[in-house]
């Protein structure tokens, strides 16, 4: 009997126990709030900013401006060195007419009547993005074109880069980049070039197939970063490239030279048709045949 007694008490108790609230796990419950906020907030907080470089020391710059002195010396000793394109390489850079640049670009290139189906291109692979700045080129003053070319184009760009900097690198110069100053065009933006600059082609024009690219052969842009690591401290590496491109600027005309005679290799490689333009100071080249990099030197 008592033990019947004790089972229904602690039963009861039992009962009560779950009808009660738990005031422990009502704890627990705000607990879990208040953190929620925090959490969320914590999740959704920006990374912190990188800290801004350390300004150079008086004693960093010193010895920074002494090492840029010694190069720029052996820059322009280097510089010095190197030849002007001959009467004979200039020819040979002159070769390559429109009509034969515009025949190539049609076989071997895309068309595009606006900035719509250039997109469209893209998006079928047809055309790629020359992409503003890399190792070996940047994209300047392109207003009436797009910085898009066919594939095998860009290949060849790449391996002109390489070339250009091969020749540099023989001469213990430092690795200039090319200034890309016109890519595909489509038939508005050529017929507006027409009206604004006469020098431009009244026939159809070899950059309107994605095949051709103009680059500078009067200015040239500073290595993508400095040599061998060099100029890692703050700030260094701007005075160089300051000395660099004045450098560069006095000594167009080798650099012209050496880029030359990577198209003129190109050239004779048969993957390029070149014209050196005399009017306007660029290389204007077209692809001359199916390229995947694989002439690569």
């Amino acid at each position: 009997m008592r033990g019947m007694r004790t089972g229904m008490v602690a039963g009861v108790l039992a009962i009560l126990a779950g009808c009660l609230p738990d005031e422990h796990a009502d704890d627990a419950a705000e607990r879990a709030q208040s953190r929620a906020p925090a959490a969320q907030a914590a999740r959704a907080a920006p990374p912190p900013a990188p800290a801004p470089p350390r300004p150079m020391m008086a004693a960093d710059s010193a010895q920074a401006r002494s090492r840029i002195a010694a190069e720029s010396a052996a820059v322009v000793a280097a510089f010095q060195k190197v030849k002007a394109l001959g009467a004979s390489e200039v020819a040979e850079l002159r070769q390559d007419k429109n009509a034969k640049q515009v025949a190539s670009a049609r076989r071997l290139g895309v068309r595009a009547s606006g900035e719509s189906e250039i997109q469209r291109l893209v998006r079928e692979g047809r055309l790629v993005p020359l992409g503003d700045s890399t190792e070996y080129w940047i994209l300047r003053d392109m207003d009436h074109s797009s910085p898009y070319v066919t594939p095998d184009t860009r290949a060849m760009l790449e391996d002109l880069g390489r070339r250009f900097h091969a020749r540099l690198d023989r001469l213990g110069l430092p690795r200039y980049r090319i200034k890309v100053t016109s890519a595909i065009r489509t038939e508005d933006s050529q017929a507006d070039l027409r009206r604004r600059n006469s020098y431009a082609s009244w026939t159809t024009s070899a950059h309107q197939f994605g095949t051709t690219v103009d680059v500078s052969h009067e200015r040239f842009a500073v290595p993508a970063g400095p040599r061998n690591g060099e100029g890692a401290a703050p700030g260094a590496w701007e005075l160089e490239a300051e000395m660099l491109e004045e450098v560069g600027k006095e000594h167009a005309k080798a650099l012209q030279a050496e880029l030359g005679r990577a198209l003129a290799e190109l050239r004779t490689d048969g993957v390029v048709h070149v014209m050196m333009e005399n009017k306007q100071p660029v290389y204007h080249f077209t692809l001359a045949r199916p390229f995947s990099g694989s002439a690569s030197r």
